[in-house]
């Protein structure tokens, strides 16, 4: 296998067939000081889908909040895909077809030193809320209540979404679950979560309970998309390497009393999602390409198919990953904890 280290940014392409053409721990401070941004622009959310109020108006109906579930997604595998559709017009004016495909792989941190990042955001995400004013309900209050809850077997688990693999976490001394609305795990269509999560916020007298999904990605993958060969003439996928958090998404509960099995009958229920991906200019790793594959279908009577497929790794530390995964974990909880300080309880 020819390995060779490249820039941080890859960008390559596939060429269509014309007639004419062929981590370490931040320093312990007296007091947490939560992120300089605006948190209104980088989360919303309303309660009963989309014509309900701001979800955040729930904030201000309790002082105590539960965190149910802290979920933390690290992508290890990302990928691109490109595509010019071959095309025909009258007249013989005739395209062939163009595919391209990128692979990134990350290489190099270990899930002790996943566990140890998962466990450090939990306990600042913890500061954090009580920084901005909030009681926190500790997770020996809430262990009973996960008796009603599917939970997972074994931490990590294995998990993906579309063309995305990753590892999902959970902090010690917290299950890791799944429920409707969450974009990776195992809950599907199921109620049962949801339901249990609603009963959870009755049990515990209704604070504000919530369950945050994260997902940490390391790559940031462009692709030319699915053109017609009329108008494009190639096929072009990229990468480069960027720690981020392109989804924060969590359900809002306040639930004084349930029903029906557990279903929200009296108090709130709502979502709040990451409106854009939040990352860091940390560096963490080393983009390697690793290995080209090129495929030529030939046509006896127009115009050829080609395709590429890249493949890339990107070479990381336990040390290099775990300082850019956390600055970057400490921004987006921190902006979440401040829509608590900025819709403070009554």
């Amino acid at each position: 296998m020819n390995v060779r280290r490249v820039v941080s940014s890859l960008v390559f392409s596939s060429l269509i067939a014309v007639p004419f053409a062929s981590a370490q721990q931040p320093a312990a401070a007296a007091a947490i000081t939560l992120p300089e941004l605006n948190p209104s622009e980088w989360f919303d959310g309303k309660m009963g889908g989309t014509f309900g109020a701001k979800t955040v108006t729930a904030f201000a109906k309790s002082n105590r909040v539960a965190v149910s579930g802290f979920r933390v997604v690290y992508v290890m595998h990302n990928e691109a895909r490109a595509t010019v559709r071959a095309s025909y017009m009258p007249g013989g004016i005739e395209t062939g077809a163009a595919h391209a495909k990128m692979e990134v792989d990350l290489k190099g941190v270990d899930d002790a030193t996943l566990q140890a990042v998962t466990d450090r955001a939990y306990k600042l995400f913890v500061e954090q809320l009580k920084a901005a004013g909030r009681e926190v309900v500790t997770p020996e209050e809430m262990q009973a209540s996960f008796a009603a809850f599917k939970v997972s077997p074994a931490i990590p688990q294995e998990v993906n979404t579309g063309l995305l693999k990753g590892k999902a976490f959970s902090p010690a001394g917290l299950r890791l679950w799944w429920q409707v609305g969450d974009s990776w795990g195992d809950a599907g269509l199921g109620q049962k979560n949801m339901r249990a999560f609603n009963q959870q916020s009755e049990s515990l007298k209704a604070p504000i309970t919530i369950a945050p999904m994260i997902v940490v990605d390391f790559a940031h993958m462009q692709s030319s998309g699915n053109r017609s060969g009329l108008t494009a003439r190639r096929a072009e996928v990229g990468a480069s390497l960027a720690m981020s958090i392109p989804t924060f998404y969590t359900r809002v509960v306040r639930a004084e009393q349930t029903r029906y099995g557990g279903i929200v009958f009296k108090g709130d229920d709502g979502a709040l999602s990451l409106t854009k991906a939040l990352d860091t200019d940390v560096e963490f790793a080393d983009m390697y390409h690793v290995d080209t594959k090129t495929g030529t279908i030939l046509s006896l009577n127009g115009a050829d198919w080609r395709s590429k497929k890249f493949k890339n790794v990107a070479e990381t530390t336990n040390e290099a990953y775990a300082a850019a995964a956390q600055a970057v974990l400490a921004q987006a909880t921190g902006a979440f904890a401040k829509l608590f300080a900025a819709n403070a309880a009554k």
